[in-house]
């Protein structure tokens, strides 16, 4: 008993002291996060009054850093309302989705999706135009000069619609808003598409002038309060210019994009004449080959 005793009481007083070394060894540690959270929010104080250099303001969008905000706190659901909002054109909603945060996900997407639409709907009207007798070959190589100038409209319309905003009085405008908005405006011409593989000139002009009204009418109705706050008596030049554009757009569609592709034997089309090939004569050629 005598030796249990004499050893609980060794244990105690070196237990006391692990104990405080321990709690000593965590204010160390507690003390030295401590100072170098202070450290890091000091310097992000000095970094956020810091003037930017004129290298970081002009660089800043060659880096990814800089479009990391338009891609960050997306959801499925927040996409899905801003897509059906442009086919709604007289609701002003847009800009209450997300706090009119601007994303580029969207955009990158619809205009993706367009130049697939653009490329399957022409391809199905010709093959459908196309007569029995006549040798259809689909067309793929337009694709890329598709892809360069709907990405190209992609920037220089909304670039040329901020500009002429900011110009005549426009104050709560942000580019990469216009970008986003813009985009999603064309939303309505990618079903328009798919109506437009049925090879009819009238239905397909009716309904790009359709998707035409609907994307200027989006636009307009949305920026209608900057227009009226901000712009008032010049506010027709934007309303012209964003009409303008859409028209410009529809011709594109209907007069290069579709007729180009457009393969009735009948309509003359470059196309047409370039590889049109009816089954007889390439019959007859292919039998002098041999």
């Amino acid at each position: 008993m005598s030796s249990n005793g004499s050893a609980l009481k060794g244990s105690a007083p070196d237990l006391a002291k692990q104990l405080l070394a321990q709690k000593l060894a965590q204010q160390i540690v507690n003390q030295i996060v401590s100072d170098d959270v202070i450290d890091d929010k000091i310097e992000e104080e000095e970094n956020q009054n810091k003037e930017p250099t004129c290298c970081q303001m002009f660089c800043a969008p060659f880096t990814l850093k800089y479009y990391q905000p338009f891609f960050n706190d997306l959801t499925t659901k927040v996409i899905a309302q801003k897509l059906w909002a442009s086919f709604f054109p007289f609701k002003a909603t847009f800009f209450e989705i997300q706090d009119g945060k601007a994303d580029l996900y969207g955009p990158i997407w619809i205009y993706a999706t367009l130049v697939f639409a653009v490329a399957a709907a022409g391809n199905i009207s010709g093959y459908l135009a196309t007569p029995s007798n006549i040798a259809f070959h689909y067309n793929f190589d337009f694709i890329p000069t598709a892809s360069s100038l709907l990405f190209g409209i992609a920037f220089l319309v909304p670039f040329a619609i901020y500009m002429v905003m900011k110009m005549l009085g426009g104050r709560h405008l942000h580019l990469t808003s216009v970008i986003c908005i813009y985009a999603y405006a064309q939303t309505c011409i990618i079903p328009v598409c798919i109506v437009c593989s049925i090879p009819n000139p009238q239905l397909q002009w009716g309904a790009l002038i359709y998707a035409m009204i609907n994307s200027s009418l989006f636009l307009i109705v949305n920026y209608w309060g900057e227009l009226e706050k901000n712009i008032q008596a010049k506010k027709h030049i934007v309303i012209w210019l964003i009409a303008g554009c859409q028209v410009v757009l529809l011709l594109l569609f209907k007069m290069y994009f579709f007729l180009y592709v457009y393969t009735n034997p009948y309509t003359g089309s470059r196309f047409d004449q370039l590889t049109k090939i009816d089954h007889n004569e390439h019959f007859f050629l292919h039998h002098n080959k041999h």
